[in-house]
């Protein structure tokens, strides 16, 4: 499976920090901004006030592996910026996962099917 494309450049964050909307729990701040491309993207931030450098790309790890399992119920034509905070770093990927999932029901940018498993 492929690479979910990557925000890359400031003002592609910048504008989804200030157009997007806003959405947050304990661990995760996310903020979506609808586009007009027909592609799902993926922005991640962790500050330093979560830890060192270990610490800081283990939360990035979890973010984008949660993502990636994720990315086939999301709609597409969004940018999607999370920020990991502090107590990210407790998380198990898969109650990141499932925090993210729940934050992405509440932006309500999942795609209406049925739960199969």
């Amino acid at each position: 499976m492929q690479d979910p494309k990557k925000l890359k450049k400031r003002w592609e964050f910048q504008r989804a920090y200030q157009q997007g909307s806003k959405y947050w729990n304990r661990y995760f701040v996310i903020y979506v901004f609808h586009t007009r491309f027909s592609n799902l993207r993926l922005g991640i931030t962790v500050s330093k006030k979560v830890g060192k450098s270990v610490r800081r790309n283990r939360v990035k790890r979890l973010i984008r592996e949660s993502f990636r399992q994720l990315r086939p119920r999301i709609k597409t034509a969004y940018d999607v910026v999370v920020v990991g905070r502090t107590e990210a770093r407790r998380l198990t990927c898969q109650e990141a996962e499932n925090r993210l999932l729940s934050l992405f029901r509440k932006a309500s940018i999942l795609n209406k099917q049925t739960r199969v498993e």
